[in-house]
């Protein structure tokens, strides 16, 4: 029963893995497309200089896009509505959901882990950066692979440097808003960073008005600013107790 079990499981795994990258290589295949057609998001002057067979090849590649876009959401709406939606960082307890989910796999919908950091990273990229954007599921799932491996002490430093090196946000777009935040850093530190210490703070009941997760991704991500660079070095070199200190000394502040 217990090698039954465990082939069950692994199957599963591979399956979810499977799927996400399939779709995943789908999605970054129609984007860079679009991207060396020269014809995506140019000026006129611009495409005036883009061949037709490049414009052309963008037009295939944006409707493409559009209807695998459609179909996804369609399928979802019916099959599974509440697949999207963002696991809320102020659901009592949703820190431990996270933690134990490295180590779960499902057919049926994605492991608190995956669902919580990859919609984290699209309500962050969503707010501070213009269109189009790229992040690539299966290099979430990448990384809680790689927590599974490991002890859960310390536990979202090592997150934080598991998802920064599994790099799942492959492109954002021009940064918009007043905070400038990938301008001269990696996104993928940035976004993840945010997400991690948001969950950190709600798990500690924090805070105690603001109920809307986009309003709070954004309050964190000022306190962050002057932070993101020695959290930068911090990832760089691997070091998990410094993190877990600036973490600790980062969840003090608030």
């Amino acid at each position: 029963m217990t090698y039954m079990s465990r082939t069950t499981d692994n199957l599963a795994a591979r399956a979810v893995c499977m799927a996400a990258s399939l779709r995943d290589v789908m999605r970054a295949t129609q984007f860079y497309t679009r991207d060396i057609s020269n014809a995506d998001g140019a000026s006129k002057r611009e495409k005036g200089g883009a061949t037709l067979l490049s414009r052309a090849v963008a037009s295939l590649a944006r409707l493409a896009d559009r209807i695998m876009t459609w179909t996804t959401n369609t399928a979802i709406r019916i099959l599974l509505p509440g697949w999207r939606q963002l696991p809320s960082p102020f659901t009592p307890g949703l820190l431990g959901e996270v933690t134990s989910a490295v180590e779960r796999n499902s057919l049926v919908h994605n492991p608190q882990f995956n669902a919580y950091f990859f919609r984290a990273a699209i309500h962050i990229i969503e707010r501070y950066s213009a269109p189009p954007y790229l992040i690539l599921e299966h290099r979430v799932d990448a990384a809680r692979s790689v927590l599974a491996t490991q002890p859960h002490s310390c536990f979202l430093a090592r997150t934080l440097i598991a998802l920064v090196e599994a790099a799942p946000i492959a492109r954002v777009g021009k940064t918009r808003g007043s905070l400038q935040l990938w301008d001269h850093m990696d996104p993928n530190l940035v976004v993840y960073a945010i997400a991690c210490v948001t969950l950190l703070f709600a798990e500690e009941g924090k805070p105690v008005v603001i109920h809307d997760e986009d309003e709070f991704f954004a309050i964190v991500a000022a306190l962050l600013l002057p932070r993101f660079q020695k959290l930068a070095r911090l990832v760089e070199s691997r070091d998990v107790e410094g993190l877990a200190a600036e973490l600790a000394a980062i969840k003090a502040m608030y």
